[in-house]
């Protein structure tokens, strides 16, 4: 027996969308699925849009349980989860503006995804430990940086979200360290 809250049917729309001209290779066909109205052609241009947004959002997932490793948290209650998900899901989003800006908008500055601060750090560790200083550092840069810091080998290709988690962090680890020699040295 369905409960009372379900209805007892639901209408479906069915789009089909085509690819024309792919380039030597076959077309990509979708059919959409959906609850939505499709009586104009905006409305099916939103159904569309929505659905094309569905990579982005799996991009996310994969850093939230690759990167972040949330899945492998070993926590006691259901409040302690869901505090770890919205701590882990805010890192995930940096990771993942980091890598989609670093592809997309490759000669976007790094203010753009990064602190002043973080740059700073970002800056003189590779002058400290590559001997090259940096002199613009755009969103393809950071990303290279960051993952320099967990232990990626630039000609590996792009880094995987493991290693940038692993990079974001150090990179943060080292600004603490950072920021706590200025106080101490300050109070001197």
């Amino acid at each position: 027996m369905a409960p009372t809250h379900v209805p007892a049917s639901v209408r479906l729309h069915v789009i089909e969308v085509r690819e024309t001209n792919p380039p030597g290779e076959a077309a990509i066909v979708w059919r959409l699925v959906t609850t939505e109205p499709i009586s104009t052609e905006q409305e099916v241009a939103a159904v569309v849009d929505a659905y094309r947004q569905r990579w982005l959002i799996e991009e996310f997932f994969k850093a939230l349980k690759t990167g972040c490793q949330y899945q492998q948290l070993q926590l006691e209650s259901l409040r302690a989860l869901l505090v770890a998900l919205s701590i882990e899901s805010a890192i995930a989003w940096k990771l993942l503006l980091v890598r989609w800006l670093a592809q997309h908008a490759p000669s976007v500055g790094g203010e753009e995804v990064l602190a002043p601060e973080h740059l700073m750090v970002l800056r003189e560790l590779s002058v400290a430990e590559t001997g090259h200083d940096i002199e613009h550092l755009d969103t393809r840069t950071v990303l290279f940086e960051v993952a320099r810091l967990g232990g990626h080998i630039k000609n590996n290709g792009a880094p995987g979200w493991l290693v940038l988690r692993r990079g974001l962090d150090a990179l943060i680890a080292v600004h603490r360290g950072w920021a706590l020699r200025e106080r101490i040295c300050a109070g001197k």
